[in-house]
């Protein structure tokens, strides 16, 4: 069944040139090995250079072009492959090439922000604040997008679709971001950016290999090989799984945690605002100092804050409530 599947993904059995094509586009080896990597951080360094400049003009344009010309995917879909087909020595060329890519993105995006660092106020910008707390959606649009980049890389008749999977994807923006954080002292923030690319990186590692291996080409590749090169890349492709669980749940945990604090503070506001003057705006449960901020609108006496905290006591794991009330006042003219 299992055949059948790969050659309904694929069009067809998977053969040796086929397995060439994949593997001359995704890693780095043999004569043109040093074009190849000159090449990758040329377009890696600009690709930051880019997104660092971007994130701090707040331009969504420019973090845009940064995701197309980043080629930072090229050795995450190589180390999936890689995984898929049990290669030892592709995987760890390909992880070294990402993992100095990764470094590469950080370094520029904190060179580029220290001559700058005194007059950027990160909370006042919103393509940086946005990347510091990663959201269930990311996780999913990146596994998407895994299965995406993985099905358009195997396949030639739909790769000219790459450019969008690109952009789907958030890989170099938030190194560059965590670059930035750190040449500005946002630790923590530059932490949460760094765990937005993280779990971005696992799931496209994860489902990438997932789809070369449905796609049959563990079978090419192994077909003639002994058992124990199908354990080893049986063995990696669990190890791999193992690495990525543990962030995974947590992160999820957290978004799921989050939002659920989120949905119970609409609730209990607008429990403790009815029948007043103040209707409830927004609930934002995603703070720095992890309080929740209650932003409230109107006129009048504001209701009990004693009943908020009595309410809300044991549902919020630990916050704090921030109430921000906005006074104001509505006129009717009458015009004839």
């Amino acid at each position: 069944m299992m055949h059948a599947l790969s050659e309904r993904l694929h069009g067809g059995p998977v053969d040796r040139d086929e397995v060439r094509r994949v593997r001359d586009t995704l890693l780095f080896e043999g004569e043109s090995f040093n074009k190849r990597l000159f090449r990758f951080f040329c377009l890696l360094i600009l690709a930051a250079g880019i997104s660092t400049y971007g994130l701090i003009g707040d331009s969504v344009a420019g973090v845009i072009g940064a995701m197309i010309v980043a080629p930072l995917m090229l050795p995450i879909m190589g180390l999936a492959f890689s995984i898929s087909i049990g290669d030892r020595t592709a995987l760890f060329s390909s992880l070294w090439i990402s993992i100095s890519g990764i470094a590469t993105a950080i370094a520029v995006g904190f060179l580029l922000t220290l001559p700058m660092a005194r007059i950027i106020q990160p909370e006042n910008i919103n393509q940086i604040m946005i990347r510091t707390s990663p959201h269930l959606v990311d996780l999913l649009a990146a596994l998407v997008t895994g299965l995406a980049g993985a099905f358009a890389l195997s396949r030639k008749d739909v790769s000219d679709t790459l450019p969008g999977v690109a952009i789907a994807v958030s890989l170099v923006p938030p190194l560059a971001n965590t670059g930035i954080l750190l040449a500005l002292g946002e630790t923590r923030l530059a932490l949460g950016s760094l765990l937005l690319f993280g779990t971005n990186y696992v799931a496209i590692l994860l489902t990438g290999a997932l789809v070369f291996a449905l796609m049959g080409y563990p079978r090419a590749v192994l077909i003639d090989q002994p058992g124990r090169v199908r354990r080893h890349a049986i063995a990696i492709a669990l190890a791999a799984v193992a690495l990525i669980i543990l962030p995974l749940a947590a992160t999820s945990y957290n978004l799921v945690k989050t939002n659920a604090i989120t949905a119970r503070m609409v609730d209990l506001g607008r429990e403790w605002l009815s029948g007043s003057g103040y209707r409830l705006m927004s609930v934002d449960a995603e703070t720095p100092d992890y309080t929740i901020n209650l932003l409230v609108l109107g006129d009048g006496e504001l209701p009990s804050l004693d009943w908020l905290e009595q309410q809300s006591r044991g549902m919020l794991f630990g916050r704090a409530i921030r109430v921000k009330a906005v006074r104001s006042s509505t006129h009717y003219v009458e015009t004839r």
